[in-house]
């Protein structure tokens, strides 16, 4: 399943990547779960403290969709700022 950007259109108007709003969105979900992702030396780690393991598979299957690879380079080209805006519109 593809994900579709049209709800999504207010904030692309904003100049927000939709690639970008999407990873927001699993890592807001991700939060929810209690798992946390950060890059270390270029690799993608998730940390998770006493899971919520029913949420872990949506989580996977953005991670699946999305890429890993995407999820990196988000990191490197976005500031912890950025990250915290697009978390809020997500």
């Amino acid at each position: 399943m593809r994900a579709t950007f049209s709800s999504q259109k207010p904030f692309l108007d904003a100049g927000m990547n939709p690639v970008d709003v999407s990873i927001a969105q699993m890592l807001e979900l991700a939060k929810l779960a209690k798992i946390k992702f950060e890059v270390a030396d270029g690799r993608l780690v998730m940390f998770s403290t006493h899971a919520d393991w029913k949420l872990w598979k949506p989580v996977r299957a953005y991670l699946d969709e999305i890429g890993v690879e995407a999820i990196v380079a988000y990191f490197a080209r976005t500031t912890s700022e950025e990250r915290q805006v697009l978390s809020a519109a997500a």
